[in-house]
């Protein structure tokens, strides 16, 4: 009896033996999950409208080459998003995020990936087919997937599947659940009930309008919180955003530490603490979706300018005037004729002259957030950044957990270890000089180095 070969969760492709990771779309290799596996996910439950009456004046050929676009296209936008394509039915789909892999923001990936499905089928079909989706999260039972059957149970997706049934064509109608979590990432119409079968007191629901901001804020929402201890990590900041505004110098300061000790709310309090005339701006690099090599930034220019999201192209142009090549940051295609390493040295001299312009207004502290998903040509431009704006100007860096290779352990490394006390990256990818920030289990605070870090900048 031949056994039969592995293949890979997320698109399928036969795996090597031994493989770690996929050949094909580099996801990492998972053992097969527990019998059952209880987790919280977001189910997309997506149908075809109009395929039927389409189908009927096309031939069976032409008919099935049209599905196979369909199911090609889906499947491409919900592995953009990280999720998983749990089956075909006809012409509906149905995805799951955040299971069997876990996704601490499944809930955002979900809705942007139903916002990219839309937008995927007019661009192949125009007006002659619409999609309507229903979206919803839940508790769900995880289980070993089987040939034509589900891999997930529950009545999250039982829910998922009347919100689709309930959607209009070319909405997306998005559970309770699901909206709460998302906070004010996207936007929602109004709150309704619709009827659904098996659920007499109906399913409520929201119409989703758009998307406000690729991820939600971190932490809690709607409920006030009294801020207790971690006066000296507050302190540190506030020396190290004194020291810049004394100097007129850029400085970097990197918050380290466990997921869930307190480096948000840190982060939140010192916001709320700066003056009038300091700026905060705040950005987020991601690891999914289309054009998010700059996204920090991109969230930067945005809020700048008053652009959203959903802003056509000739919208964005005008606003930027004559800086045409800041739309690289948001991912337009405006090189023109220019080599690639070219248009990048263009976007970093717009950059540093417009925070130089910025800056002149007053001091701005700038929180990336996620900097371990951040790409080369991201760190490169806020290399140039940090070593050519003479204006004081604050990078607070939040690497993930991974990235605590990087820090010596329970210590604030000052800027006075470098020449000439100019941030450069090392070749571990952070940055040096900086002040690491780290906040451990407790609210006891941090010690200073009492002697030069022995981590050398790899460019001093």
């Amino acid at each position: 009896m031949i056994a039969a070969m592995p293949t890979c969760r997320q698109c399928s492709a036969p795996l090597p033996e031994g493989a770690r990771f996929c050949p094909i779309c580099a996801a990492p290799v998972e053992r097969e999950p527990a019998a059952r596996e209880r987790k919280v996910a977001t189910v997309l439950f997506a149908d075809l409208v109009g395929s039927t009456a389409l189908g009927g004046s096309l031939d069976p050929e032409q008919t099935r080459d049209m599905l196979d676009r369909f199911y090609d296209a889906m499947a491409a936008e919900i592995a953009l998003g990280g999720g998983t394509v749990e089956k075909f039915i006809g012409d509906a789909v149905v995805a799951v995020f955040g299971a069997p892999t876990a996704q601490e923001d499944h809930a955002e990936r979900a809705l942007q990936v139903g916002l990219w499905m839309q937008a995927r089928l007019a661009e192949l079909f125009g007006e002659r087919l619409a999609l309507r989706i229903g979206v919803n999260t839940g508790e769900v039972v995880v289980g070993r997937p089987r040939e034509g059957s589900s891999f997930v149970t529950g009545d999250a997706v039982n829910v998922a599947a009347r919100l689709e049934q309930g959607a209009p064509p070319g909405q997306v109608l998005v559970g309770e659940r699901t909206a709460a979590l998302v906070g004010g990432a996207f936007e929602f119409d109004e709150t309704v009930a619709i009827a659904a079968k098996g659920k007499p007191e109906g399913v409520l629901c929201r119409r989703l309008i758009r998307m406000v901001a690729p991820r939600r804020p971190r932490g809690g929402r709607g409920l006030s919180t009294a801020f207790v201890g971690r006066e000296r990590q507050l302190a540190a900041l506030q020396e190290q955003l004194q020291g810049s505004i004394e100097a007129g110098r850029p400085r970097v300061v990197t918050l380290i530490g466990e997921a869930g000790v307190g480096k948000t709310s840190v982060l939140r309090e010192f916001r709320s603490r700066l003056p009038e005339d300091v700026r905060f701006r705040l950005g987020r690099c991601l690891s999914y979706g289309r054009s998010v090599t700059f996204s920090p930034l991109a969230d930067v220019l945005r809020s700048e300018l008053g652009l959203r999201e959903e802003d056509p192209p000739e919208a964005v142009l005008a606003r930027l005037g004559g800086r045409e090549i800041l739309a690289l940051t948001l991912g337009l295609d405006v090189a023109g004729e220019l080599d690639p390493r070219a248009a990048g040295q263009r976007l970093q001299e717009a950059w540093v002259s417009l925070l130089d312009g910025l800056v002149s207004q007053g001091p701005i502290v700038l929180a990336v957030e996620d900097l371990h998903w951040a790409a080369e040509p991201l760190l490169e431009l806020l290399d140039r950044v940090l070593d050519e704006v003479a204006s004081p100007f604050l990078l607070l860096a939040r690497p993930g957990p991974e990235d605590l290779r990087c820090a010596p352990p329970a210590n604030l490394w000052t800027s006075s270890h470098c020449p000439n006390g100019r941030p450069r990256r090392c070749s571990t990818g952070c940055w040096a000089p900086r002040s690491w920030l780290p906040l451990g289990s407790s609210s006891s605070g941090m010690r200073r180095a009492t002697r030069s870090s022995s981590r050398k900048c790899s460019r001093s």
